[in-house]
């Protein structure tokens, strides 16, 4: 983040590229993109110069030049902060309609971005709006955050919704994998089957990858202790992830899902035996 923050403020008082990367040989593709996506600086408009202060906002936190996350949350998100004031600012100079932000007022965001005409305005609105999400706010741990920060910088160059030239598809499909191992190994320990067998019987299916990591990290936290209460809090889970969005209207891993299937590995065993009908003495349920 701090790399991050020099480049952005390195290019916008015209410090070369060959210099920042000359202090941060690592971030070499980093800033070459950056400047490759945003242009000469002596063309960026102010439209540009702004939103580009929208980005820097917080990272006073994201740095950890500061750890009040309630202060930069508020400053940055909420009326009344630094945030709001720029979005205006943003929206006057870009000639767009009044502002409202996505996260305090998401209905009115929507209704004003798809009653716009002109598409170009609409797109800048889009951008805007993109901007004053952040990471869901000031979340820096969401597994997204990089790529996001580059999409913003795509995007303010671009003048409308871009997003970089990520492999696609590749987080979709890594944490689809990483929620079907977890979802696996709950169900496994939730029916008190060994994590030996368990791991013995998958090395003769071929789901395409190893769930073993997330299996091994399942058992060893929950240890082999079985308290009512525990049970219950790892079938919660269990329920929660197995229900875990990984993409727009996507939930969970539906390819995987049917790989398993086909080779007869069922996320779903503790449950399905819980819903067993019982029979009582007399034969009835």
């Amino acid at each position: 983040m701090q790399v991050i923050e020099e480049v952005l403020n390195g290019y916008l008082v015209g410090e070369s590229a060959e210099a920042l990367v000359e202090r941060h040989p690592h971030a070499k593709r980093f800033i070459k993109r950056t400047y490759e996506w945003l242009g000469p600086v002596e063309e960026l408009t102010d439209v540009k110069r702004l939103m580009l202060g929208r980005v820097l906002l917080p990272f006073d936190f994201l740095t950890k030049r500061t750890e009040d996350h309630e202060a930069i949350y508020r400053d940055c998100f909420e009326p009344g902060g630094r945030g709001e004031a720029l979005d205006e600012k943003i929206a006057a100079a870009a000639g767009l309609p009044k502002f409202y932000s996505p996260i305090s007022n998401y209905r009115e965001y929507v209704e004003t971005r798809d009653g716009m005409k002109d598409p170009k305005k609409k797109e800048l609105y889009r951008v805007l709006g993109m901007l004053s999400h952040g990471l869901h706010g000031l979340s820096d741990c969401h597994h997204a955050c990089f790529r996001w920060i580059e999409n913003w910088i795509l995007s303010i160059g671009a003048g409308e919704m871009e997003t970089a030239t990520h492999a696609k598809g590749t987080e979709k499909e890594r944490l689809g994998r990483l929620l079907f191992g977890y979802v696996l190994a709950l169900d496994r320990w939730l029916q008190d089957v060994s994590m030996h067998f368990l791991l013995l019987d998958l090395s003769h299916v071929d789901l395409g990858f190893d769930p073993k990591n997330e299996i091994l990290q399942v058992y060893a936290h929950l240890g082999e202790e079985r308290t009512p209460v525990r049970e219950w809090l790892a079938a919660s889970l269990w329920k929660n992830l197995s229900l875990m969005p990984v993409g727009p209207g996507r939930f969970l891993h539906k390819e995987l899902l049917e790989r398993s299937k086909q080779a007869g590995t069922s996320l779903r065993g503790w449950i399905d035996h819980k819903r067993k009908p019982r029979m009582n003495t007399n034969g009835h349920d």
